[in-house]
Order: structure tokens, then sequence, then C-alpha cells
């Protein structure tokens, strides 16, 4: 299946980008800074950090923090600033965040991006143990109950993770995406009627959705229906004929990768 996630490079900003932050979403509230004024801050420090004065950016950042403990996107911004560019660049940001958490403990952002990149780099274990700490205080935050969703796919604990994903569409059931995460988990648990039906949903509410009918034909395909996979799969493919590629690759169509049909639809 294809997956839209939001646990992307730390780079590509995409989360902060798509998604209205948690610390946005909230009304400010006895002395924390105006939303304005912490924008105007924010872009105060991105306009330094391209003069080269890394110091006086990350400063202002790290008084947002103390002043905004729910504001991810400063935390966001310190790290695009201090991350080193290497191979290692993730698993050493989890070193500045463990040193950052100990100075503003209770910055739910911090915590947040700890836990986001210890689940890129495989340390679920702990990522689990993190994104429980958020959701204690952030319970109403839909992107806390995606990230431990995929935490717990990540750890094959799919009935939890299937959980996960259905309270984080509770809280925000505009993300298509999610729902293909609710439908990938009741497919790996075996619920392919259910998977099917999550797809039928995605259709419905997001029809310009183009990855919703290649989901379906890979959860038909793991069902056995060679018939709606290959229906499904051809009107994939005729909005986006690099799927073809995709698919001659993708495990869910293995049974059918020599199968006379599937090898002339994807030739």
């Amino acid at each position: 299946m294809t997956k839209k996630i939001i646990l992307s490079s730390i780079f590509s900003m995409a989360l902060l980008i798509s998604h209205v932050t948690y610390a946005q979403q909230k009304e400010v509230k006895g002395n924390q800074t105006s939303k304005e004024n912490v924008n105007s801050e924010i872009t105060k420090a991105k306009d330094l950090f391209k003069e080269g004065k890394k110091a006086d950016a990350s400063k202002i950042l790290t008084n947002i923090m103390k002043t905004n403990p729910d504001n991810r996107e400063a935390v966001q911004m310190w790290l695009m600033i201090n991350m080193k560019r290497s191979p290692t660049a993730e698993v050493d940001a989890v070193k500045l965040l463990d040193s950052l958490g100990k100075i503003y403990p209770k910055n739910t952002g911090i915590l947040f991006f700890t836990t986001f990149l210890q689940c890129e780099n495989g340390m679920n274990d702990k990522a689990l143990v993190n994104v429980e700490k958020l959701i204690k205080v952030q319970a109403d935050s839909s992107d806390n109950w995606i990230l431990k969703g995929q935490i717990l796919s990540a750890l094959k604990k799919h009935e939890q993770a299937l959980t996960s994903f259905e309270k984080a569409l509770t809280l925000n059931p505009n993300r298509s995406d999610v729902w293909g995460m609710k439908a990938s988990a009741q497919a790996k648990l075996g619920k392919m009627d259910d998977a099917i039906a999550t797809c039928n949903k995605i259709i419905e509410l997001f029809p310009k959705d183009e990855s919703s009918l290649y989901n379906r034909a890979c959860i038909y395909s793991l069902k056995g229906d060679k018939a709606n996979a290959l229906k499904d799969l051809t009107k994939a493919l005729g909005t986006n004929k690099e799927l073809k590629e995709q698919a001659k690759k993708d495990e869910d169509f293995k049974s059918l990768w020599d199968d006379a049909d599937f090898k002339k639809l994807t030739e």
C-alpha cells in the first residue's frame, strides 16, 4: 500500500506545513506569548539564521520553548538550525533533544520530536514510552495518536495500532492518510472486509485522493480477489502511471506478479 505518513524527514517540515500544530489549536492563556508574537519571533529567527547568526536565532527559539511549551514549530526550527547534515544526523538529534529536554522538561514540543525521531530510527520501545507521556498531557491531539499508531505498527502490535488510528480519526476525520493507516492495520490483522470498507470510506470522503484505489487494489489482492484487484489497479494507473513500477515490487501484489493479466497491466 502507498503510505502518506507524518513521520517524514525532519528537514521536510511536512508535519508543520501540512497540518496545524497542537499549539496553534490551543487558546493562548495566561502569560504565554501571543500567537502573533511567536510567529514574528520565529520569522526573526529564520532571518538571523540566513544571516549566519546561528546563536542568536537559537536563543530566540529556546525563549519560545520556555514561554510556549506546546509550540512545536520553534523546536523543529531549532533542530533544523542545530542538526548536522550527516548520515547519523537524526540519531544525533535525539541526543540534542534529550539535553534540551532537561533544560525545558515541560516542553511537549521537545518530547514530540524526540519521540518522532526515535520512531524514525527504530527506537520504538523508547518512543512508545514517550508517546504515552505526550498523550497523558495532550489526549486531544490527533497527531499524538497517529504517532502512537505508527510506533505500534512498527512493533507489529496491529490491534493496538488500529485503536490508536481510530482515536486519531475521532479527533480529526479529515486526514485521508490516517484512514489509509487504519485500512492497513485492518489488513494486517486479516480483517480484509473491514479494510475494504475503510477504503470505500476514503474514496467517498476524498474522491481526489489518488492513492485510495491503489490501496484498495492491494487489499483485494491480499484477499485473493484478482478481478477486483486488477479493476482498481487499472483505474489507479489511469491517473498515475508511475504506480506501475511500485506495483511490480509491492509485496501486496506478490500473488499476482506471475499472473499474465497483471504483467500486461504493469508492462
